[in-house]
């Protein structure tokens, strides 16, 4: 068989390029790249072949356009080596309909004849090599290794940006790179939502840093930790969301440096934590409470330290305490004067009384109902106090709004209406004394 460089034979061939072999690849490959060669000249396609696999890697052949057309519709190939002239199309022809049905491949073109024309046209469809005929074994194989390597790389880099992309959007928390002067260059979604934006791209070229206020000065001092430090730091801070409530978040800020080391800006993570220090500040302020009905010495005083509570933490608008007295339900404090003109929630706290559950008006699983004596638009809720004896009392709230109270809110009530029967204990036994059996309607 005729070798494409000379007038030796194969064996000669692979004789000669198990240097190659050797020298270019080291006899092994874990990742063979794939190559489909296409050329009507059977013995010098075999020839070719025989020196590519040689050279490491996975050779199949095809001698006309529509077999190489109906082979890479069974698979994907790493590079294509073409030649030119075809006996049913022509090597560009072939070459454009490769690169649109798979826009990774490499091509190299092969030619026996030096044309400018064809090379110019070979390149400008897709072509990544141009060579002559007849070919030197070890350029065709150095050619062949750079196109593949060149290929892998560009689909590692865009593999790499889909995985990126895809961490980047479906992160659950907020993610976002910003420039040295603090403006947001990308953020995510979950990002734009933390902070009450629809579209991320709101929140970039320097709007979002007016939008997303910070209070103090804790932010700017976090940057400016994370410029000094070789690592990322972290922070709990306040935060303004679009609407203007104010919020909390666990922000983790790293900068972005060059190869030479300087600052590009900062690349952030956040997260929402309002929950979280929202139940620390109400187990604080829930253990102050405790402390604080712990010095009572009156109905009265309970009623005003326990409805101030429920005041500052939940921003009712109004509130009541009431203490069953016999058959009657007997105010003995009040966050806010009740409208003269009706006895303000009565039926609700009725209930509360009689069943020993909390009572809920709109109640958003049963909706409005009569005989509840709602006010307007406000929204209500009755909780019972509970001691050894039954039902001794009632905390009536109200908010101006018709949304419910929520189920957090409710479990806040109750807790403080433990704490208040406890503080009613309490004070009847320092009152009268220890004697067992004692009840309020004792101490009233």
């Amino acid at each position: 068989m005729t070798n494409p460089a000379g007038g030796s034979t194969e064996s000669q061939t692979r004789e000669d390029n198990g240097l190659i072999d050797r020298r270019v690849n080291g006899g092994h490959r874990d990742d063979p790249t794939s190559i489909l060669l296409v050329d009507d000249d059977i013995p010098l396609c075999a020839s070719l072949a025989a020196l590519l696999r040689l050279a490491g890697y996975r050779v199949v052949e095809a001698h006309t356009g529509a077999d190489a057309l109906s082979l890479i519709d069974g698979r994907t190939f790493d590079v294509a080596i073409i030649d030119v002239a075809l006996p049913d199309t022509d090597g560009i022809t072939l070459l454009k309909d490769l690169v649109s049905r798979d826009g990774d491949i490499g091509a190299l073109m092969l030619s026996g004849r030096a044309s400018l024309s064809d090379a110019a046209d070979a390149m400008r469809h897709g072509a990544d090599a141009f060579m002559l005929k007849p070919l030197d074994p070890e350029e065709l194989v150095a050619h062949v290794e750079r196109v593949a390597r060149a290929k892998r790389l560009e689909r590692g880099l865009r593999a790499s940006e889909a995985m990126y992309r895809e961490l980047f959007e479906n992160h659950g928390e907020g993610v976002f790179y910003s420039d040295t002067r603090g403006n947001f260059i990308s953020m995510n979604q979950a990002g734009a939502d933390i902070l009450g934006y629809g579209d991320p791209d709101e929140l970039t070229g320097g709007v979002g840093r007016d939008w997303m206020s910070f209070t103090g000065d804790e932010y700017e001092a976090l940057r400016i930790t994370a410029y000094g430090m070789g690592e990322a730091v972290s922070d709990i801070m306040r935060f303004r969301r679009r609407d203007g409530n104010l919020g909390w978040i666990e922000m983790t800020l790293r900068a972005r440096r060059d190869h030479r080391g300087e600052a590009l800006g900062l690349v952030g993570t956040f997260k929402d934590v309002s929950h979280r220090v929202r139940s620390q500040e109400m187990h604080e302020a829930v253990y102050g409470l405790w402390a604080d009905l712990g010095e009572v010495d009156s109905l009265e005083e309970v009623g005003e330290i326990a409805l101030g509570f429920l005041s500052t933490n939940l921003g009712v608008d109004r509130g009541r305490l009431s203490v069953v007295e016999g058959e009657m339900i007997k105010p003995v404090g009040a966050h806010h004067p009740y409208d003269s003109r009706h006895e303000f929630g009565h039926s609700l706290t009725l209930k509360a009384v009689k069943t020993g559950r909390a009572y809920l008006y709109p109640d958003p699983g049963q909706g409005s109902r009569r005989g509840l004596d709602p006010s307007g638009d406000h929204a209500q809720l009755a909780v019972p106090i509970k001691m050894e004896g039954g039902v001794v009392g009632v905390i009536h709230l109200s908010k101006a709004e018709r949304a419910p109270f929520t189920d957090e809110d409710i479990k806040l009530v109750e807790t403080v209406s433990d704490q208040v029967a406890m503080a009613l204990d309490r004070l009847i036994r320092s009152k009268i004394g220890l004697s067992k059996g004692l009840s309020l309607e004792d101490f009233l």
